[in-house]
């Protein structure tokens, strides 16, 4: 049985030590730990692409703390949801980048796994966690890849 965990960046330091009372339990981090508060206020008229540093200190604090229990694993998953809006910029595209990036090496490939709702969501694609733009689920495959090709391909 695996356990699905959705928490925000604040709370990944204490569903950590959930975790490690529970080394049996596979638990799964849903959608890169949501780390989206990264740019400020979900809204179309956010222009931001420079992520608050405390936000980006205190995701990165529970994920490295997550990371090292053996059991846990994350899903790279509805990316519009943990970034909003983060197809719309070259700038946004590279935090992404980033993000998955720094995730990987964290977790490792082997706990990690990527997914998309597109069965559900495709008609809405924000909520398939691609992004309110896109991209379309084949062109976000190719990304991921892209994203890290040169170190695990």
């Amino acid at each position: 049985m695996t356990f699905d965990l959705q928490c925000a960046p604040a709370q990944l330091v204490a569903a950590s030590e959930l975790v490690e009372r529970h080394p049996n339990t596979k638990v799964v981090i849903d959608h890169l730990g949501k780390p989206r508060t990264l740019l400020g206020a979900d809204t179309e008229e956010n222009k931001n692409t420079t992520p608050n540093e405390s936000e980006l200190s205190l995701w990165r604090e529970g994920m490295k703390c997550l990371a090292k229990n053996k059991n846990v694993y994350v899903k790279i998953s509805m990316l519009g949801y943990a970034i909003p809006g983060w197809i719309r910029t070259p700038e946004r595209i590279a935090l992404m980048k980033s993000l998955v990036r720094e995730t990987v090496e964290l977790f490792g490939p082997e706990r990690c796994m990527v997914a998309t709702n597109f069965w559900k969501d495709a008609v809405m694609s924000d909520n398939d966690g691609l992004s309110d733009v896109g991209p379309e689920v084949l062109r976000f495959l190719e990304l991921i890849y892209a994203f890290l090709e040169e170190d695990y391909s």
